[in-house]
């Protein structure tokens, strides 16, 4: 009996886990914007951005989406994507003004102070506006 049950709930399972989707998703662009500077509050001109998106299948990522983007002259950037299915990542990248590895660390304004950024930044909050100010510190 414990086993006809077992497999009644397996039988109920996948159409549940796929029943998530494409109706969680809004059907309006999610915003990615902010400001960078420097260590002396200047503006950071030409770090890029990337805002990606995949999902599973099995243990490999299928890449979705990649939506790029550089600071301006006064140092911000904005990204704006419709996301409909799958897991996003935000990232500041390295390019050839920025060694993001070697040469500077990267801050993210979080609790009224700058705060070490890990990878990915987020949460990310779909369809919504999400402002993520940077500083940039020579190591």
């Amino acid at each position: 009996m414990k086993r006809r049950k077992f497999l009644g709930v397996l039988g109920v399972l996948p159409p549940i886990l796929f029943s998530c989707g494409k109706d969680e998703f809004p059907d309006r662009p999610t915003i990615i914007t902010g400001k960078v500077i420097d260590e002396n509050n200047m503006p950071v001109v030409g770090l890029k951005f990337q805002f990606s998106g995949y999902y599973l299948k099995g243990l490999s990522p299928i890449p979705t989406f990649d939506a790029t983007e550089e600071t301006n002259k006064d140092g911000i950037y904005t990204i704006s994507y419709i996301v409909t299915n799958g897991q996003t990542e935000f990232l500041p990248e390295s390019n050839t003004n920025y060694d993001l590895m070697t040469k500077y660390n990267i801050y993210v304004w979080e609790n009224n102070q700058y705060e070490q950024v890990g990878n990915p930044v987020g949460p990310i909050i779909y369809g919504e506006t999400n402002t993520f100010n940077f500083q940039l510190r020579k190591r």
